[in-house]
């Protein structure tokens, strides 16, 4: 049996289905690391192996390109705010 990084490669775990009977809480945390979109939750299968150490699984590449496209959209506004900060300086 091979490795599953080679067998399902970049394919996103399901979530818990909700139950209405139970109250809200945090599922998932996301957190950006060298352009590197990560999903960190809680792991609640019994027999797993990762329900000790948590489980941290990576989004898809068209979901990081959504991301990029996103922040690109705030590059005048920031360079607008160089601009004025430099000249505040001087």
């Amino acid at each position: 049996m091979s490795h599953r990084k080679f067998e399902h490669l970049r394919h996103m775990k399901a979530f818990p289905k909700d139950d209405p009977t139970k109250p809200c809480r945090l599922t998932a945390f996301l957190g950006y690391k060298a352009r590197m979109t990560h999903i960190v939750r809680e792991v609640e299968k019994p027999g797993s192996t990762i329900v000790a150490r948590g489980g941290v699984e990576t989004l898809r590449p068209a979901l990081q390109r959504l991301y990029m496209t996103e922040a690109s959209a705030y590059r005048d506004a920031l360079k607008s705010f160089i601009e004025g900060y430099q000249e505040g300086i001087q």
